[in-house]
């Protein structure tokens, strides 16, 4: 197993932390209004179905206000007309679990591969892990992925990124210098050449995947990472709350969570050290398709043994 300091914190981390703390800067911006109108937004975002959900993995439930060590699941979808059309959720297409320790200021992070083999919980069937999201949504999800660890999963945010990108556009675009050259519909993007994108031009830049040049499931990450970062120094560069309430409308539509909007200053306060300090873990495995003529996953026995292992140690949990 392969373990690297990862002193930048990744896509999704970026991801989870920024949008709780866009949610302060609002309030600090604009006061009382806007503070309530953000509460109304944490209301959308939030999934009530999670307050009844005990883990078999852990003994006691987790207090973020006691600074207790906590795991956190970040799921990144993209739409998919097709699915929407036959009445199906969307895929989770990047699978990160988190712990975060701010006892020790250590954290670990681990991307599952989308394609990785496992038992679908609630269902039983043997699929892509992906698939749990798309059946279930987040709450299928977090479960599966917690059965497939053997470790507890505390909290989770669903992210839709395409819809997310809408925020480019309340933000009057955002610039990013391309790390690839390649083509997708009517853009195209030379490499170490910037551009100021719209939200659409944005999308179509985070979503490349398969097109010659775009890097595959890495190279979309790697995008998505960088127009977050973007959309994160315009947030934090705005001096008008004029376009607040359309950035609260689009959290509030592509963002689900079951972090409560009472504990969102705990998290930030007590957590982002660890955060800031996540070391790397790779699940190591191997791939090919199978009978059913579909591409699989499956991670090494010892490589998931040591995953867990080291996730558990940062939790207290070992």
């Amino acid at each position: 197993m392969a373990r690297a300091k990862n002193n930048a914190m990744s896509l999704a981390i970026k991801l989870f932390i920024a949008i709780l703390i866009i949610g302060l800067i609002v309030v600090i911006a604009a006061g009382t209004y806007i503070f309530f109108q953000l509460q109304n937004t944490a209301g959308q975002m939030y999934d009530s179905s999670f307050d009844s959900i005990t883990s078999e993995y852990r003994d006691v439930e987790v207090n973020l206000s006691d600074g207790d060590p906590i795991s956190v699941a970040i799921f990144g979808t993209d739409s998919d007309a097709d699915r929407d059309l036959q009445l199906r959720g969307d895929r989770s297409d990047t699978i990160i679990i988190v712990t975060l320790n701010p006892e020790t200021d250590t954290g670990t992070i681990m991307s599952i591969p989308r394609d990785t083999q496992t038992t679908i919980s609630g269902i039983g069937s043997v699929e892509k892990i992906n698939h749990a999201h798309s059946y279930g949504g987040p709450t299928m999800a977090r479960d599966t992925v917690e059965s497939f660890l053997e470790v507890p999963i505390d909290y989770f945010v669903s992210v839709d990124m395409d819809g997310f990108m809408n925020i480019v556009d309340e933000l009057g675009g955002v610039t990013v210098t391309s790390q690839d050259t390649f083509s997708i519909e009517n853009y195209n993007f030379q490499a170490n050449q910037t551009y100021t994108m719209s939200g659409e031009e944005a999308l179509m830049y985070t979503r490349a995947r398969k097109t010659a040049g775009s890097g595959g499931d890495f190279g979309r990450q790697a995008r998505q990472q960088q127009v977050v970062q973007a959309m994160g120094n315009e947030i934090v560069g705005l001096n008008t709350v004029t376009n607040f309430n359309s950035i609260l409308d689009v959290l509030g539509e592509n963002v689900i969570t079951n972090v409560k909007f009472s504990e969102v200053y705990d998290l930030i306060s007590k957590y982002q050290d660890a955060a800031n300090s996540l070391e790397q873990i790779e699940l190591e495995g191997e791939g090919g398709i199978q009978g059913d003529g579909l591409w699989y996953y499956n991670p090494y026995d010892s490589s998931l043994e040591n995953a867990r292992s080291i996730m558990k140690d940062n939790l207290n949990l070992n």
